[in-house]
């Protein structure tokens, strides 16, 4: 089983099918039963401190003298290290179990810091506001404790129905707002988001994200009038009642993707239109135009809105694409067929990056260097 369904069980977001596989897995043993439970309890109190090889020796005695639960210390082998560097589990394309951390990093002068919630405020009259973490906004319309922003939605905020704000979020940062309508929005990094201070009464509610990801917990219609809800981006639109999707729209992407975590939404670009149901992803290319749908993991497709990093059978390239974004770092591969390696992992945003780079390190199929805020892949 994988360790990934252990996640998505303390998240009650498993299908029917999954959840097949996990009552299977959890009623086959009071081992397995205790493990669960173990590390959901760690999962949601957290560890301080685990010794990384420590964990790494423990993990290969178990596999060495138990070959029969070969499978599942696999994933066990995920949790010595989850608690310690956030790592749940990471193989290469071939599914190999990695070794342990023996060999040092090679590091010079890292300066690389952890990304954190930040963001930039531009009001409706071009001033900007620096919001970040430790610091207080308040004003009649809004409020922000350096975490999140939140709307008011009262008389005098209607009285200038036209006024947009515009969210941005640097490369390193994060941000949490909810719109006047109650409209729930978690922006992640090197992201624009465009949006009205108030909502105007009976008319369909429409925000803009210029570039960048988002997921939405849009407010229902049914609390507003039957007013829908319509998200803009470049070549597309989203329509929706109430619902949770996640939009992903960067700018050095190829792609614009659109993933419904729950409800129905449509998307349009003009020529094409697609229903999407749960599970599913409309896939939009910015040069053809060409609208497409598929059903993908949920999980792996919003998880960094829930804290983590979820690669499946992803490329060097684009996971280095998604490292450089949360952690504000420049990226340079010394072999360019490097870029098509493929990997399999979860992280944990909240650990350092030399500790997610000596873990692909330890496939040995990559080595890295980090000087400063360049990381060189060879």
């Amino acid at each position: 089983m994988e360790f990934k369904l252990i996640l998505k069980k303390i998240y009650n977001t498993l299908t029917a099918e999954e959840r097949q596989i996990f009552d299977a897995w959890y009623n086959e043993s009071n081992e397995h039963r205790i493990y669960f439970h173990r590390v959901k309890k760690n999962y949601l109190n957290g560890l301080k401190e685990v010794d990384l090889n420590k964990g790494w020796r423990g993990v290969t005695l178990k596999i060495g003298t138990r070959k029969k639960r070969q499978t599942f210390f696999k994933y066990a082998a995920a949790i010595a290290m989850l608690f310690a560097t956030g790592l749940l589990w990471l193989y290469n394309s071939k599914e190999t179990l990695i070794p342990g951390p023996e060999q040092s990093v090679v590091t010079t002068k890292n300066t690389i810091e952890v990304g954190t919630d930040k963001a930039t405020l531009t009001l409706d009259d071009g001033s900007q506001i620096a919001l970040e973490k430790g610091g207080v906004y308040e004003t009649e319309k809004a409020s922000s404790n350096g975490e999140r922003l939140v709307y008011k939605e009262t008389a005098k905020t209607a009285e200038k129905t036209d006024a947009q704000n515009i969210l941005t979020i640097p490369r390193g940062g994060q941000f949490f707002v909810i719109l006047a309508d109650g409209t729930k929005i978690w922006v992640n990094s090197e992201t624009q988001l465009k949006y009205p201070v108030t909502f105007t009464k009976n008319k369909t509610r429409e925000v803009e994200l210029v570039y960048g990801e988002a997921y939405f917990e849009v407010s229902p219609s049914s609390e507003h009038n039957g007013s829908n809800f319509i998200v803009h981006t470049e070549g597309q639109e989203v329509e929706v009642l109430g619902t949770e999707f996640n939009i992903k729209a960067y700018k050095t992407e190829d792609q614009i993707t659109t993933t419904l975590v729950e409800g129905k939404v449509l998307v349009e670009n003009g020529r094409n239109a697609e229903n999407l149901a749960p599970g599913q992803q409309s896939q939009l290319n910015r040069s053809s135009q060409e609208l497409t749908t598929s059903s993908v993991d949920v999980f792996d497709e919003v998880s960094w809105k829930r804290g983590f990093f979820s690669f499946k059978k992803r490329s060097l390239e684009d996971i280095m694409k998604v490292l450089s974004r949360w952690y504000d770092v420049d990226v340079v591969f010394q072999n360019e067929e490097m870029k098509e390696l493929t990997f399999n992992g979860i992280f944990r945003r909240t650990q350092n990056i030399d500790e997610i780079l000596n873990i692909m390190r330890n496939t040995n199929e990559v080595n890295y260097e980090i000087n400063k805020k360049t990381i060189t892949m060879k």
